[in-house]
């Protein structure tokens, strides 16, 4: 499994769109994303893709699962007119530098919030975690992807 670091996080302002259902099926909420963004001549500004967390898989059924699809946007960008702006706190994180597929992003997280957690001593903390793409899914294989697991710690 990937290592995990603790860093404090700055608090991030996710601009995009909310999403109900299965987590692997936001992309299409990500081109909605990227669509008004381009409308509205703001990709330049956009920094990294990001899907925020609000609902633990393990508990909700797939089909209630609420997340949140953006992009990190300084806060002096203007939020596009049919977009929203989504809040992150900052704090300590448990981050997971994963390298792989899309699809194996839940193992990621079971071995977070399972063996990593005992090991290390800590406890989840609240508010959602998130994941942050580093890299573009449209250009880069997908044992190339690099995705940044965000968990915050009490």
């Amino acid at each position: 499994m990937h290592p995990v670091t603790i860093r404090e996080l700055p608090g991030r302002r996710v601009v995009g769109l909310p999403h109900l259902g299965p987590y692997p099926e936001v992309g299409p909420v990500f081109e909605r994303v990227w669509a008004a963004l381009g409308a509205a001549g703001l990709r330049q500004q956009a920094g990294h893709g990001v899907m925020v967390a609000f609902s633990d898989p393990d508990a909700v059924p797939a089909s209630a699962l609420e997340s949140f699809a953006g992009v990190l946007m300084a806060e002096e960008v203007p939020c596009p007119v049919g977009l929203e702006d989504c809040r992150l706190a900052g704090g300590r994180h448990a981050v997971m530098a994963h390298r792989g597929p899309y699809g194996t992003l839940k193992e990621a997280y079971g071995h977070i919030y399972g063996p990593w957690m005992a090991e290390a001593g800590e406890i989840p903390g609240r508010g959602p975690s998130h994941e942050v793409y580093l890299n573009d899914p449209s250009e880069t294989a997908p044992d190339d992807l690099r995705t940044d697991i965000c968990v915050p710690l009490a």
